[in-house]
């Protein structure tokens, strides 16, 4: 696949707790990027799935909603935060 030479700003932390190793950090930030085009595909997909469940199933009752909160909420609490993950697309500044 061709690749394309760009210039990105990354959080300090986030490079200084990576551990090249044999492998380039370009490499890490490529697969990181696969990851992220992966993830939003599936959730496009998921997204898709559930509204289609909506309309045959009818929508959730608040009760299973609360349950499936609680028990993504214990297993977050399960998983180590080194870094906060962000939802929103920063405005580019350093």
């Amino acid at each position: 696949m061709a690749k394309r030479k760009i210039t990105v700003t990354v959080d300090e932390a986030l490079v200084d707790s990576v551990r090249l190793g044999d492998e380039s950090l370009s490499s890490i930030v490529n697969s990181a990027l696969v990851n992220e085009v992966a993830r939003r595909d599936r959730e496009m997909a998921l997204t898709d799935l559930l509204a289609e469940w909506d309309d045959t199933l009818g929508p959730i009752d608040d009760d299973s909603v609360r349950e499936a909160e609680q028990a993504f909420d214990a297993l977050d609490a399960r998983v180590p935060v080194r870094f906060q993950a962000t939802t929103e697309l920063d405005s580019g500044a350093a």
